[in-house]
């Protein structure tokens, strides 16, 4: 309440202040405006009194060469070339200036012989000629400025001394109310002390009277009320667990703080209602149902958002009340089911990889075990494609292990200082022969930069990236690479003009064993982990990677690493 008064009353002195200014500025502005129009009124005057006394335009420019800072002075006839100036030579034909079309009225406008801003004023001679006398408008801004500056300085005191009086006004207004709100406290503490009268308030007297009655009265049954209510919630709302109790009608009694985090539950609107209000989930409210009606304990396993959980249901005859209630218990297994989910999924993909391969080659080994070859060539072909699939097994189970290495995070890499173009060259080297055979070519702008950071790590994401832009490119396409370093991370950039990548697959190619063209990956013996190898590289050094991609236009990785993890 204080604040509020006080930022309102600082408001309206704010605004007060603000219309007194800009009405203060636009006034003086007026009133100098008019004091600087007499004054070229008065020179215009006195100069034509001395024009008409015989001085001839040179002698007139001169006579008043002291006030050149202050005062111009321009000549013109009667077609409007400029016959003299007191500031300047050789200027263009004046004859269109507002001040020669309209004499007799001033005219502020920004010279563009001088490049200043100027008031304007000019009168026809008798002989036709033109005489034009001029002020800089600079002495104006200037006493302009330093009005506001005054006026902003005299601002700044009075809302001080307004802040410092209305601060100790309000005080002292609010000075019983802050009593009663202190006493009141203490008793919601459980502490009684008596809130004494107050003489120079009176009206709130009758008031304090009602509180001494009844601080008496509840202090001592709240204080030892809160010590108990403090040590329950204390447990609860510190356990790892969800906890909610329902009473003998199915409503709401008891939740702790972590399920009310889960169900973003308003325990204030929604305590003592309906157990539905909290569970939505039918299957949950189908299990409550059956404990109230058989009285029988059961277990049921949720989801929740993206979590899993264990609930617990337990029919209980007696509660605290000596009434019947359930009482239902939250166990988060979110960790131990993605686990499991993961080695299923693991074990499952790992087959049916391996399974291909080694088809082939018990395949092939029989031909050649029952001599049913029927020449050597065919028997070499044999024994080549055994080889290959061999090779297949071993990549992919190499691939396998390096990944569960980087998901488990037990791949202790040594850092070390890398060079970043030898590295890139390293790589473009070892995947020559697949960027010959399908005649990509490698475009690199790569900073001359080293970093701090696992050699083998960063050749493997390199690698596994640009091989596949090398597999997945068009013949006689192109790859780009570029390295350089962001505001906070080191950013590396593969882009190509491949294939590209659907959109409905764009969100799995991270993931372990998918491939968007499943045929021709394994034709050119990839396993389906390069990216899911990427992926972890970059998480373990808490980076992130954004895909672009369009089909037939080519796909392109950003990775990004935090500087600090590099040594940067």
């Amino acid at each position: 309440m204080k604040r509020k008064i006080s930022f309102e009353f600082i408001i309206l002195i704010l605004g007060a202040l603000v219309v007194f200014i800009i009405g203060a500025t636009l006034f003086a502005r007026n009133s100098i405006n008019n004091v600087t129009k007499l004054n070229l009124e008065q020179y215009l005057e006195i100069i034509e009194i001395d024009y008409e006394s015989g001085l001839t335009e040179t002698e007139i420019v001169e006579r008043y060469q002291g006030l050149k800072n202050y005062l111009r002075i321009t000549f013109i006839d009667s077609e409007g070339t400029v016959l003299v100036d007191s500031l300047a030579n050789d200027l263009d034909n004046h004859f269109d200036r507002p001040e020669i079309q309209e004499l007799g009225k001033t005219f502020i406008r920004k010279s563009t012989t001088l490049n200043i801003n100027m008031m304007y004023l000019a009168t026809q001679l008798e002989n036709g000629h033109y005489l034009r006398v001029a002020i800089p408008t600079a002495s104006i801004l200037q006493f302009l400025n330093d009005f506001i500056g005054l006026s902003i300085f005299i601002g700044i005191i009075i809302i001080a001394l307004s802040i410092l009086s209305s601060s100790f006004l309000i005080n002292q207004s609010l000075k019983p109310l802050i009593a009663i709100k202190e006493i009141l406290q203490s008793v919601n503490q459980g502490e009684y002390d008596e809130v004494m009268t107050i003489d120079k308030y009176e009206e709130v007297n009758e008031l304090i009277k009602e509180i001494n009655v009844i601080n008496k009265a509840i202090s001592s049954n709240i204080s030892s009320l809160k010590s108990e209510k403090l040590k329950s919630d204390f447990l609860l709302n510190h356990m790892n667990q969800g906890i909610c109790v329902l009473d003998q009608e199915g409503k709401i009694t008891l939740l702790n703080q972590y399920l009310k985090n889960l169900y973003r539950f308003n325990i204030d609107i929604n305590i003592n209602k309906d157990y539905r209000y909290l569970f939505r989930d039918d299957d949950i409210q189908l299990v409550i149902k059956k404990a109230y009606e058989n009285k029988i304990n059961s277990n049921i396993i949720v989801k929740v958002k993206e979590e899993y959980f264990s609930v617990s249901i337990n029919y209980l005859e007696k509660d605290w009340a000596n009434n019947s209630s359930v009482i239902l218990i939250y166990t988060d297994i979110t960790a131990n089911r993605s686990v499991e989910m993961l080695k299923r999924d693991f074990f499952v993909n790992a087959s049916h990889e391996l399974k291909s391969p080694l088809t082939s080659i018990i395949g092939s080994a029989d031909i050649i075990i029952q001599g049913m070859t029927e020449d050597e060539k065919m028997t070499n072909d044999l024994v080549s494609r055994i080889s290959q699939e061999a090779q297949r097994m071993n990549n992919l189970v190499m691939d396998m292990l390096l990944l569960s290495e980087y998901e488990n995070k037990k791949n202790i890499a040594k850092k070390q200082r890398v060079n970043l173009p030898n590295l890139v060259e390293d790589v473009i080297k070892n995947l020559e022969v697949q960027v010959k055979n399908n005649q990509i070519s490698i475009n690199q702008t790569v900073a001359d930069l080293e970093v701090w950071i696992s050699y083998e790590e960063i050749y493997q994401l390199l690698k596994n990236i640009i091989e596949n832009s090398v597999k997945y490119g068009k013949k006689d396409g192109n790859v780009w690479i570029d390295i350089n370093t962001g505001e906070n991370s080191l950013v590396i950039s593969i882009e190509d003009d491949g294939i590209g990548i659907p959109k409905t697959d764009q969100s799995r190619i991270f993931e372990r064993f998918y491939r968007v063209d499943k045929a021709r990956s394994k034709s050119t013996g990839g396993t389906g982990l390069g990216l899911s190898i990427v992926k972890h590289i970059v998480l373990n050094y808490n980076g992130s990677i954004e895909l672009e991609s369009e089909e037939d236009k080519g796909t392109k990785i950003k990775i990004f690493l935090p500087k600090n993890e590099l040594g940067i």
